[in-house]
């Protein structure tokens, strides 16, 4: 009994253990997220397996420079008409038993010698297919990797604006106290304590925005690492930088160099790009294999065959067999003419598959050159608007504090520091965002 009531107490006690850890919040730094989403993210997973199945091709293609073998057995027995029956033999009646067995067995080896150089195209389109997927599957770790740390900054910038707006909210409900204490004392008038309640409200309804945009950040970015959405989660802000410096903007200008020299750079580095161009060549060798069927096929074959009514004899019932297929197309109704005509169809579509790229890159250089400008320039601006409207602020609120300035040009300073902050916030995230493209898009950007 005693043992009884000790494990029972013991199991109770190890309950609320229990339940913490089933409820602890998990928290990921900017490297977890891209490790969990290189095992788990469903696109990187669907090119594996595209991968797989183009190594599989190209064996598939060697596999044709070989000889195939088959090898036949068989066994069948007559089940009617089986009565002693006469047969003749050498124009003598014959009264014997029926042979209602018979067994085969066969082998035999089929080597192609020549067919056109099919085999070699077919081989070359196989090797380009695994060698594109092997691009894709590099281009899309990168694509994954990119957009995992693009909403992490997501995550962070929302973050650090929810905390802005709760401390501004903590901010105006320590004055609506203030107010409402001068007021019970008949030192402050109604309206001043309406007013800031106002503001409270308006405040608090920022907050939830706030809390909504950072909440839904936070699904996106689990999301795309494949995991559950509704788990607790919290993303390390110390796994980045979060402030940027004017040395820190120079270098990197320093890095990427000119636009020209990053569109060259793109071209010549970007996985995408050399999955585009090994596709396009891959047509090309696919022009050549539907053209094989207007030159003659030779091919060789030999074996053993066996027949008999009983299981012997294989030297004196088999013969082994050799020979040599000759086939030349003469007429196929312009079948081969139409199979070219698709492949060159196929060659024409990859090549413009290859020059829309290279635009696209151009474009996608360019918009991230002027988006890098564009937050260079609000770094400037916002680090110049939180200093004068911290500033501002702390003026003012001296001046309210010995009657010298009205609620309203508190709450005035107020809205504009706390906007200033947000917009330092936005700034600093836009700048690290747009670096990041520009990292991407110019082909600089690797896995942390």
């Amino acid at each position: 009994m005693r043992l009884f009531v000790a494990v029972a107490l013991g199991l109770l006690n190890t309950l609320p253990l229990f339940t913490q850890t089933r409820g602890a919040v998990q928290r990921y730094t900017l490297k977890d997220c891209i490790s969990i989403a290189m095992e788990r993210n469903f696109d990187i997973r669907d090119v594996n397996a595209r991968s797989l199945a183009a190594a599989a091709g190209l064996t598939s293609a060697f596999g044709s420079f070989l000889p195939s073998a088959d090898l036949n057995a068989g066994y069948n027995r007559q089940l009617t008409n089986l009565r002693r029956q006469f047969s003749y033999v050498n124009g003598v009646p014959v009264l014997g038993d029926p042979i209602p067995n018979n067994y085969t067995l066969s082998g035999t080896l089929n080597w192609t010698i020549f067919n056109g150089f099919l085999r070699e195209s077919n081989y070359d389109v196989a090797k380009g297919n695994l060698d594109a997927s092997e691009n894709d599957i590099r281009y899309q770790r990168l694509s994954v990797s990119y957009n995992i740390t693009r909403q992490f900054f997501e995550v962070l910038r929302t973050a650090q604006v929810l905390i802005a707006r709760r401390e501004n909210l903590a901010l105006s409900r320590s004055t609506y106290d203030r107010i409402k204490a001068l007021y019970e004392n008949g030192k402050a008038p109604i309206t001043q304590l309406l007013s800031q309640e106002t503001e409270v409200a308006n405040q608090e309804t920022s907050v939830l925005s706030a809390e909504i945009d950072h909440d839904k950040a936070k699904v996106t970015l689990l999301t795309t690492m494949s995991v559950n959405p509704n788990q607790s989660a919290e993303f390390d802000e110390g796994s980045v930088e979060s402030e940027v410096s004017v040395a820190d903007v120079e270098s990197f200008r320093m890095l990427i160099g000119s636009e020209e020299m990053s569109v060259d750079r793109a071209m010549e580095r970007r996985p995408d790009v050399a999955s585009s161009k090994v596709r396009a060549n891959a047509a090309q060798a696919g022009v050549t294999a539907a053209s094989a069927t207007y030159y003659p096929t030779l091919s060789a074959v030999g074996g053993y065959s066996w027949n008999y009514i009983e299981i012997s004899n294989f030297d004196t019932q088999g013969r082994w067999f050799m020979g040599l297929n000759f086939r030349l197309p003469l007429f196929d109704q312009f079948r081969t003419n139409k199979s070219i005509e698709d492949a060159k169809l196929v060659k024409t579509q990859r090549d413009l598959d290859v020059e829309r790229l290279q635009q696209q890159i151009r474009q996608s250089v360019r918009n991230a050159y002027l988006s890098l400008a564009s937050a260079e320039k609000g770094l400037t601006i916002t680090e110049r608007a939180v200093k004068s409207a911290t500033t501002s602020m702390d003026a003012m609120q001296e001046r309210f504090n010995v009657g010298g300035a009205t609620l309203l040009d508190v709450q005035t300073a107020n809205n504009q520091l706390i906007t200033a902050r947000i917009n330092r916030v936005a700034a600093v995230y836009a700048y690290l965002d747009a670096r990041t493209l520009v990292e991407f898009a110019t082909g600089l950007y690797g896995e942390p």
